[in-house]
């Protein structure tokens, strides 16, 4: 016969009878704690230039998960872009840059996003910061930096941008990504959505 399944509370209980379990998610409430103090040290000053800019943030993370738009915030997270803060923050202020407004900086992203990290977090916030401030004017550079492999994964995050293009170098483009198979996915879904944009 096969066992019984368990409820969620049977299993707590049962973890939290078990020492060497308890050790263990002590360790990681520990760890989590400290990596938070870190990150709350480390973005400090950051913070402070956002507050003084009138805007009510105790991290840069609030920024990313805040609906409103703080435009005022833009010069300050440039600026702070350029700092060596650790990956989780320097992904948030990039995320918190992806914004249609920023197309003035659109080089300035994709310089960042040229010298991050492989396989960074920041490399990831760069590229969907990227796609939200592209247009038809960095339509080719921001197709060129698709094709560049050594981007690796956060390259599937550029795409989006090619959503809003009605440029016929974007569907020549996408006709290609549908060859690659870690962009093939994304390529299809982004074409489709083209397609019932053309229908409507």
């Amino acid at each position: 016969m096969k066992d019984k399944p368990i409820t969620a509370d049977e299993l707590l209980k049962r973890l939290h009878a078990d020492s060497v379990w308890l050790a263990e998610e002590r360790e990681r409430e520990r760890a989590f704690a400290q990596r938070q103090a870190e990150h709350s040290l480390g973005e400090a000053p950051l913070v402070a230039d956002l507050r003084s800019a009138g805007i009510p943030v105790s991290s840069v993370w609030d920024l990313v998960n805040d609906r409103r738009r703080w435009p005022q915030s833009f010069p300050i997270l440039l600026a702070h872009l350029d700092r060596p803060y650790p990956d989780a923050i320097c992904d948030g202020i990039a995320r918190a840059l992806a914004d249609p407004e920023l197309r003035f900086a659109w080089h300035i992203l994709a310089d960042h996003y040229a010298k991050a990290a492989r396989g960074s977090r920041t490399e990831q916030g760069l590229a969907v910061a990227l796609a939200n401030s592209a247009d038809d004017e960095v339509m080719p550079e921001l197709i060129a930096l698709v094709r560049n492999a050594s981007f690796g994964g956060s390259r599937g995050l550029l795409l989006d941008a090619l959503t809003r293009s009605r440029l016929s170098l974007v569907d020549e483009a996408l006709r290609e990504f549908l060859q690659v198979p870690t962009l093939a996915k994304e390529a299809r879904r982004i074409i489709k959505v083209r397609r019932s944009r053309r229908q409507r």
